[in-house]
């Protein structure tokens, strides 16, 4: 049990925490650093985000900080003098709720995407549009995809899960592009896989770079003003471009269409204005009980 005090405006009190290496915490602000030292001042090397869970393998309470290590390789200041601020003690985050690690919700938006992963390597795919602080539903698709489970390296055939907030943008600079009835092009919706908390088990484990890991993105912004723009890492051991697509081209990680659907899909019904235009993405895999349809959260 560690008890430390700490001034709160003026007033000393007291926090006491009980720890054991089964313990759980939860980052709870929007990012936290983590350093390679437990040193006041340290540069930062990587960053945990909101809603990434971790079980300290060592604390140390140095010059009146408590610090966390993690993956015996990172250190995270855990406690300040004015108390706890960025993390939460207690069960890691539930996979029956929603996390939007990298405020993807709370960038401007016209879409969002719901796709359910069901038993069968099958789901559905919702779209919504915003009005206001609402989702309103437009359309249903029925998917599918290559194998079942939670995808976790380059060449094993899975899609990306949840239960966290990713995104999709609008493209046609695929070689997966399908063409309709008539012969127009269109073409597919790219995938923001990998993301730093797809890569963070990996880096603990020493199977990852502190290069590799930054170099994969949470939000990556390209440009200025309204013409900000967000692309997913183009490529990693963890596997990329992953694409919702027509069915035509069958899957390899992807998620895939009927022809005719990914047609209306792409010309209709999620028709962004500018290429790249960021779409959130939520994800419910298949042990997950989604909420039903209409509903979001």
């Amino acid at each position: 049990m560690i008890i430390l005090l700490f001034p709160d405006n003026g007033i000393a009190r007291s926090k006491t925490i009980s720890w054991n290496q089964s313990d759980t915490f939860t980052v709870s602000s929007d990012s936290i650093p983590a350093y390679t030292d437990p040193a006041i001042g340290a540069k930062a090397k990587i960053h945990l985000y909101k809603g990434m869970s971790f079980s300290p393998s060592e604390t140390i309470d140095k010059e009146g900080y408590l610090w966390f290590e993690i993956g015996k390789k990172f250190w995270i200041q855990a406690i300040e003098p004015q108390g706890i601020v960025n993390l939460t003690a207690g069960e890691a985050v539930s996979k029956n709720k929603i996390i939007d690690m990298y405020g993807i919700l709370d960038l401007p938006h016209r879409y969002v995407v719901k796709m359910v992963k069901l038993p069968g390597a099958e789901g559905t795919l919702e779209t919504y549009e915003k009005d206001g602080d609402k989702y309103i539903f437009r359309h249903s698709y029925y998917i599918t995809y290559r194998r079942e489970g939670e995808k976790n390296i380059y060449g094993d055939l899975k899609t990306p899960g949840g239960n966290v907030v990713r995104y999709l943008y609008r493209t046609t600079n695929s070689g997966m592009n399908g063409r309709d009835k008539e012969g127009e092009k269109f073409g597919v919706y790219k995938m923001s896989y990998p993301m730093p908390h797809d890569a963070l088990p990996y880096l603990l484990d020493g199977r990852m770079t502190i290069g590799q890991y930054n170099n994969i993105p949470s939000i990556n912004y390209q440009g200025s003003g309204d013409n900000k723009r967000l692309y997913p890492h183009p490529h990693s051991m963890l596997g990329a471009d992953i694409l919702i697509h027509t069915k035509n081209y069958g899957s390899a990680g992807c998620v895939n269409l009927e022809n005719e659907d990914m047609s209306y899909l792409y010309n209709e019904d999620l028709v962004t204005e500018n290429d790249k235009e960021i779409i959130p993405l939520i994800i419910y895999d298949e042990d997950i009980v989604a909420p039903p349809l209409g509903q979001l959260f």
